[in-house]
């Protein structure tokens, strides 16, 4: 079976980009930059708040810089290289339980369903339950391992019986395609990768699923927005216009997806096709609610108890949510 030309080009890409180095310093009132992920989930809304010059309406000049990877922010902001970024929920929630300056400003989007576990065709797995007794390949992060042993749970599934290899996220889907692993457990665009070397997705992070008795979303995974204080502090107006830029850019994304994904495709050189496929699987809006609030405490608490954390932390003490209010009053409840 040949390797897809989509996932060979993305491949390279991530290359050229893994390469680089925060050379641009960190950001000021005159051009700020915004650090993101190389993926339409977390990084999209910000791709397009530039390129359709929501930013700019709303009175900022923002450059989208991107990372290999969203891991590799915390550092960044350690040292002041970057002020500014959207990336998963748990770097944030990392970085103030290790005392490091950093609020978060807004969720941008539930990513759930994103994360996917995803099965050879040709292993007829239709379930979780089906495997035990099966190779799965993962990256044993935090941020996605309590989806599998939810999942299992669920399914009343034996998990010693999961075989698990740990590998990169381009090596999961060459060893998906080789069939040296029978499933994986990935998230967008790797997810589409597999499914399109003949994967059948089997669950997804948003899916629902019954765990002590009660219904609820397998594992809610999010993308945030989050910032250095002394850059809060410093530019309090051009804080407000980036979410603003956010927020516009977030609701036009849902009347103009196709559009929106022509964007994105052309900006982190990624097929529009898996654009397309990662946008109809996240959910993008600026919010800060009470209910996330629960969420990211049980999240932290989680992985303090996983020893993941080096102390717990809570909404309360990582969130700022009097930006967006301003620029967004409905979107803070």
């Amino acid at each position: 079976m040949k390797t897809s030309m989509a996932f060979k080009k993305h491949i390279g890409a991530l290359a050229v980009y893994a390469a680089s180095v925060f050379a641009m310093g960190a950001a000021n009132a005159e051009s700020i930059e915004i650090w993101t992920s190389r993926d339409a989930q977390q990084g999209g809304v910000a791709v397009v708040a530039e390129q359709k010059g929501f930013f700019k309406d709303a009175g900022a000049d923002v450059n989208v810089r991107f990372v290999s990877s969203g891991s590799e922010i915390p550092a960044g902001m350690a040292g002041r290289s970057i002020s500014v970024a959207i990336a998963a929920w748990t770097n944030p929630m990392s970085m103030v339980a290790n005392g490091l300056p950093v609020k978060i400003l807004a969720r941008t989007a539930d990513t759930s369903g994103a994360y996917q576990i995803v099965a050879r065709k040709a292993d007829q797995i239709e379930s979780v339950k089906d495997l035990e007794g099966k190779k799965i390949g993962l990256v044993r992060l935090p941020l996605v391992m309590p989806m599998l042993t939810k999942a299992c749970a669920a399914a009343d599934c034996d998990f010693s019986k999961l075989t698990l290899v740990n590998m990169q996220p381009e090596d999961i889907v060459l060893a998906f395609q080789r069939g040296n692993v029978d499933a994986v457990l990935i998230w967008e665009p790797w997810a589409t990768y597999s499914r399109q070397l003949d994967g059948d997705l089997v669950i997804s992070a948003s899916d629902e699923v019954t765990l002590d008795g009660q219904k609820k979303k397998l594992e809610g995974l999010y993308a945030a927005v989050f910032a250095r204080t002394d850059f809060i502090e410093s530019n309090p107006n051009e804080t407000k216009a980036i979410l603003k830029g956010l927020n516009e850019a977030a609701k036009w994304m849902k009347d103009n997806t196709d559009e929106a994904a022509t964007i994105i495709s052309k900006q982190i050189n990624m097929p529009k096709d898996v654009v397309v496929s990662t946008l109809a699987r996240v959910e993008t809006s600026l919010q800060l609610n009470d209910a996330w609030g629960v969420e990211y405490d049980a999240k932290a608490q989680q992985l303090y108890e996983d020893k993941e954390l080096k102390q717990t932390t809570t909404a309360k003490a990582s969130v700022l949510s009097g930006p967006l209010s301003e620029v967004c009053s409905d979107c803070v409840k």
